[in-house]
């Protein structure tokens, strides 16, 4: 999940952690919970049971995916870094927050449970006590491709992820394969007209062959009708011989 996808799930909720029977509306808790969706590990536990052993114990796996930062004066931290607070006078817990845009040297901007609310919102504060931040070791500049690689994969199984991939890899092979096929079905398609409209054109000469051949035959039987004379022996014998030429091309 991206930090965008998280703020529109939980923005103006009241969450606790590791579900909302335990530990509702506290700031730690939205923090786990951020952890746990949006960089894929299990938030462990602070160690002193306070938000600032989140910066103090940095317990594993917490290092698998951020990094510490200290803070310094000139320092601007990013989007979907977490600040830490260390304890003071009124409150020996300290605290803990997502940091949002725009933050300044002056301003930390940032989303969180039990400042001023219990509700998760965005607020504004001074640095005042904020001893650093986790900056995600890997920021979020994976493609849209490989996000929804990353939320196939979610809780699957070794082999379900292998079968998947193994598919993934076919896939290609067979792609090329179905445009080599498409290819060679277009070149027969082309084919088959090529041979309907020599079949149109050879039936079309021996349509017309056949119609000379019936008029011959017509002339003949009025020739049978009526026997020549023997000035048209000839003729006949010229006619005859042309019917079995036109019959042999047929």
């Amino acid at each position: 999940m991206t930090l965008q996808e998280f703020l529109a799930k939980y923005l103006g909720k009241i969450k606790g952690y590791p579900d909302d029977s335990q530990y509702l509306g506290q700031c730690l808790s939205i923090v786990k919970l951020y952890i746990k969706e949006c960089f894929g590990i299990n938030p462990p536990p602070s160690g002193t049971n306070s938000a600032y052993g989140y910066w103090s114990n940095f317990h594993s796996p917490l290092g698998e995916v951020f990094e510490k930062v200290e803070n310094t004066p000139d320092l601007i931290p990013q989007e979907g870094w977490i600040a830490v607070w260390q304890p003071w006078t009124s409150n020996i817990y300290g605290h803990i927050a997502i940091v949002a845009s725009g933050s300044t040297t002056g301003t930390l901007k940032n989303y969180a449970q039990n400042w001023t609310s219990k509700v998760f919102q965005l607020e504004s504060n001074r640095y005042t006590n904020v001893i650093g931040f986790l900056k995600p070791i890997k920021e979020d500049n994976m493609t849209d491709e490989q996000k929804r690689i990353l939320d196939f994969i979610g809780n699957r199984t070794e082999g379900d992820v292998r079968e998947a991939f193994g598919a993934l890899a076919d896939f290609k092979p067979l792609q090329e394969k179905v445009g080599r096929l498409e290819s060679e079905i277009k070149i027969l398609s082309d084919s088959v007209k090529d041979l309907e409209e020599q079949n149109r054109l050879m039936a079309s000469e021996i349509g017309q062959k056949n119609l000379k051949i019936t008029e011959l035959e017509n002339i003949i039987a009025g020739y049978q009708s009526a026997p020549p004379s023997a000035n048209d022996l000839t003729s006949w014998e010229l006619l005859k011989l042309l019917i079995k030429k036109l019959s042999w091309k047929k």
